[in-house]
């Protein structure tokens, strides 16, 4: 067969080739989702449905589990939210969460932690440590202050295993972190509206 045959042949099979092979390869990731109103933890009021973006079919249902949100394993890529909310006095409430990222970072451990507000002047900030921090038996602390406002009341997170979340009016914050003596500053970190930024701290 000639040879300009052949790559026609195969520019032919590369086209016909189906277009999701090579994200169905990619390990899934698992999504965790926790759901504020402002200040306030509500996820466990609420009813979570994950669907690939911009679709309304075939939604995942995570499961619920207490003290860290809902779990469910996804493909890399975007994805909309659909928050069912009941609120005080039995009202319900339905909110949406879209275009939402969930890639694999590594960093992220395999894992993608979103915090849905559904107060639109607050973002989530996740703090973790530097890996040796973890290796120790130590507690580590971190305090979150606006930016050039350290030194006056700053905002305390809750806790986690691995990390610790702020939950803060979008802005531009200053984070002072410490093990033991050991003390860590790092300034202009932005905390968007609506979204979750994670924020590594490293041992330079």
């Amino acid at each position: 067969m000639p040879t300009e045959r052949v790559a026609r042949l195969v520019v032919l099979v590369c086209l016909l080739a189906p277009a999701g092979v090579g994200a169905q390869s990619s390990a899934p990731i698992e999504l965790i989702v926790r759901v504020f109103d402002g200040l306030d933890d509500i996820t466990a009021h609420c009813r979570i449905a994950v669907y690939t973006a911009d679709t309304r079919t075939a939604p995942l249902v995570p499961d619920l589990r207490p003290g860290t949100g809902y779990h469910v394993e996804v493909e890399p890529g975007l994805y909309d939210l659909q928050i069912t909310w009941h609120g005080p006095d039995d009202t319900v409430a339905i909110e949406w969460a879209e275009h939402l990222s969930v890639l694999r970072y590594p960093d992220e451990g395999g894992r993608h932690i979103e915090i849905v507000n559904l107060q639109p002047v607050f973002g989530a900030l996740l703090v973790r440590p530097p890996a040796a921090w973890l290796e120790t038996e130590r507690d580590w602390r971190v305090s979150a202050f606006l930016h050039g406002g350290v030194g006056r009341a700053g905002f305390e997170p809750t806790g986690g295993a691995d990390h610790r979340l702020f939950i803060l009016p979008a802005g531009r914050y200053d984070l002072v972190a410490a093990l033991g003596s050991t003390e860590l500053t790092v300034t202009d970190v932005e905390v968007p509206a609506q979204r979750t930024r994670l924020k590594l701290l490293e041992i330079k």
